[in-house]
């Protein structure tokens, strides 16, 4: 009986299929990028409802991630960029780079380098992998954007390999 509860229990979760690590490789293409606000259970899209980024995954264990706010400031040139507008890309973007461990579907980052050298973040995400999609909710922690304490989430969409670029 028990072993019949908890596979009912494991196959109700969400993130009941283990992902397999070599599943994990290579680049991914964000799809959407929501968080919720702990102290009010809000849902924010604090990069909009369709924000840019990809973050790709080495069989080395590393991993690179960009991500960019939907609406950014567009500067005339790079000569003619004012001190503003130069702090509302930083404020518009997040990156980030780092090792990686798998252990069943939870998903650990240490991370080496960030966009804003601000150290508390979140490192560990539980993930779930259908086919070509990737959804990560990363463990509740302090936001890179404010400092509220919130759980992120996003969704990624394998990117298909393309032919080397001719010379």
């Amino acid at each position: 009986m028990k072993t019949a509860i908890l596979g009912s229990v494991l196959l109700l979760s969400p993130f009941a299929a283990l992902a397999a690590e070599s599943d994990l490789y290579g680049t991914w293409k964000l799809v959407s990028l929501s968080r919720k606000v702990i102290d009010t259970g809000a849902t924010e899209y604090p990069r909009g409802k369709a924000p840019n980024g990809y973050v790709s995954f080495g069989r080395d264990g590393r991993l690179v991630g960009f991500i960019v706010s939907e609406k950014r400031p567009k500067p005339e040139s790079a000569a003619k960029m004012t001190d503003q507008q130069r702090i509302e890309l930083f404020n518009t973007m997040n990156a980030y780079s780092g090792t990686y461990k798998l252990e069943g579907n939870k998903l650990t980052y240490r991370f080496d380098l960030t966009h804003n050298e601000v150290p508390e973040r979140a490192s560990a995400r539980e993930i779930k992998i259908e086919g070509r999609k990737l959804t990560m909710v990363n463990e509740p922690a302090p936001s890179a954007m404010d400092g509220k304490m919130s759980q992120t989430s996003t969704v990624w969409e394998k990117v298909q390999a393309s032919a080397p670029a001719k010379k």
